[in-house]
């Protein structure tokens, strides 16, 4: 027996199955869309009023990964940071208050140490940011050994390095790879580039459909272009060799459950493009898309960027100098990610 789907696709045109199809799954996705609308907007940190812990915790690490990412430079801007800093000793000041003496408000403090540390060496003391550090440390009477087992700022690598840990086991190559911000300005290969892109292509994916599409920029004028709409690489990006703008083809996606598909796999995939890169001896730093309608749309004009295709991230690549510093990027134990279930 025919289906009623089947008989309105039998007794309309052809042309008219797009505008039929289109109404239908428009429908259908109305209520998973409110869905989502309403989880985001009760769960994530958007609204701070709601005070989550998460969200107070997620505020203090992006402002203390700002100094770190400052420290990491090639020629860190004396006073930088400034416009946050003030912020977040506040929010670290609260959180300890409410929470305890505990990360990401340790490491924060920690950048900050490493902030006051590179000011002096440079013989421009931050008077401000050290007296209110001290202030709070002060407050809580946090003895000297216990701030002395705190992580967080920058800490120098070298190349060689790099390559010795790499050449080792899987977490050795793994814990190796770190989002560089300090690049000579050298070209770097298109084989390398195209060798990198083919081992990430062995990145599993829904039903193996393999929706990615990597765009590749050398020129430096579009990278200048592109990495001034991104607006997260101030400080390096001139001195990116590449930028590899990471894509997901809405197309392979076919049901309405799928409708974050595109970033699942594309994150994924970008990932392991990172990792291939960082095998081929290049440096790269993800650079994040979270961007509204007119930023995307500025993107997608100045990139060239196709219609179907969702923009997942762009990804600086370039060439790494003898010795760098890299950001500290402090991971908590496992034991707050993993989480078993009887």
């Amino acid at each position: 027996m025919m289906s009623f789907k089947q008989l309105i696709l039998r007794i309309t045109p052809n042309f008219a199955h797009v505008l039929l199809r289109d109404i239908f799954f428009g429908l259908k996705m109305v209520p998973n869309y409110i869905y989502d609308f309403n989880r985001y907007l009760k769960y994530s940190g958007l609204n701070k009023s709601r005070k989550y812990p998460s969200e107070r915790a997620a505020r203090i690490v992006l402002f203390y990964h700002q100094i770190e990412k400052g420290l990491s430079l090639a020629e860190p801007r004396p006073g930088f940071g400034m416009r946050v800093i003030p912020r977040l000793l506040k929010d670290v000041d609260l959180y300890i208050e409410e929470f305890g003496i505990r990360a990401p408000a340790t490491t924060a403090l920690a950048a900050l140490d490493a902030y006051v540390r590179y000011h002096d060496a440079i013989g421009k003391p931050n008077e401000f940011v050290s007296n209110a550090r001290a202030k709070i440390i002060s407050k809580y009477g946090i003895a000297p050994e216990v701030e002395n087992s705190w992580f967080g700022g920058s800490f120098s690598v070298t190349k060689y390095e790099l390559e010795l840990q790499k050449n080792k086991d899987f977490r050795s190559f793994f814990e190796s790879r770190h989002s560089i911000r300090n690049f000579t300005g050298e070209v770097v290969t298109l084989d390398s580039l195209t060798t990198a892109v083919e081992i990430a292509q062995k990145t599993p994916s829904v039903c193996n459909r393999q929706s990615w599409r990597v765009h590749l920029y050398r020129s430096k004028d579009k990278i200048n272009e592109l990495l001034e709409i991104q607006s997260g690489s101030r400080g390096f990006g001139d001195n990116s060799a590449a930028v590899l703008v990471v894509t997901s083809d809405l197309g392979f996606f076919v049901d309405v459950g799928e409708r974050y598909q595109s970033w699942v796999d594309g994150g994924m995939f970008s990932m392991s493009l990172c990792l291939a890169l960082h095998d081929q001896g290049l440096g790269s730093c993800c650079l994040n898309w979270s961007k509204e309608k007119s930023t995307d749309i500025e993107m997608r004009r100045a990139a060239n960027i196709p219609p179907e295709d969702q923009i997942i991230m762009l990804i600086a690549v370039g060439v790494m100098p003898d010795k760098f510093n890299v950001a500290r990027s402090f991971r908590p134990s496992v034991e707050h990610c993993l989480i078993e279930h009887s």
